[in-house]
């Protein structure tokens, strides 16, 4: 009776360990409760915001959240630091400069729907206040999901589309008029 007792402990502690490297899962919510410059979930494990502190950066890992997708460029005000921070959380750091309208394209659309296919984890992509990374998910799902133009600018909008929209509407081909 005493080797079934053995079996079921070594059993049992062998499952613990397995538990314990299980991922963390994306807590949506919590990344949510940070309070992040103009933060909204775009799809589960998937948020589009403004932009975050270091110290809000700092607890992404610990949400679930691997994989940061950044739209500012290193030389804008209040970024640049990313890249190093990223490193030392262990986060999988995606940079794709997008400066403003003129960089609302189909080529950084498919960087984008690259980037979230490869992507481990809860995702932020993030630029100051949201419009740019609005801007590029209305483009990706024309151009990569082969969204009809009015239904990708939804899309745009739940992702943080705003001012950006009228140039949006251009490159899709639809009139500036919401």
């Amino acid at each position: 009776m005493r080797t079934p007792l053995i079996l079921l402990s070594i059993a049992l502690g062998s499952l613990a360990g397995c538990a314990s490297d299980a991922p963390i899962q994306a807590d949506d919510q919590a990344v949510l409760a940070l309070d992040i410059k103009d933060a909204v979930l775009v799809e589960p494990q998937l948020v589009s915001s403004g932009q975050y502190t270091e110290a809000q950066f700092a607890k992404l890992p610990s949400l679930g959240y691997r994989t940061v997708i950044q739209l500012r460029l290193p030389t804008e005000e209040g970024a640049g630091w990313e890249e190093a921070q990223a490193k030392q959380l262990g986060l999988k750091f995606v940079r794709i400069p997008v400066v403003g309208a003129k960089d609302l394209t189909e080529v950084n659309a498919r960087l984008l729907d690259t980037a979230l296919r490869e992507r481990s984890g809860g995702t932020i992509v993030e630029c100051n206040s949201g419009n740019r990374v609005g801007g590029l998910f209305a483009l990706r799902a024309f151009y990569c999901d082969k969204m009809p133009a009015d239904k990708a600018i939804e899309r745009g909008r739940k992702a943080g589309l705003t001012k950006a929209e009228p140039d949006v509407r251009r490159v899709l081909g639809l009139p500036d008029g919401k």
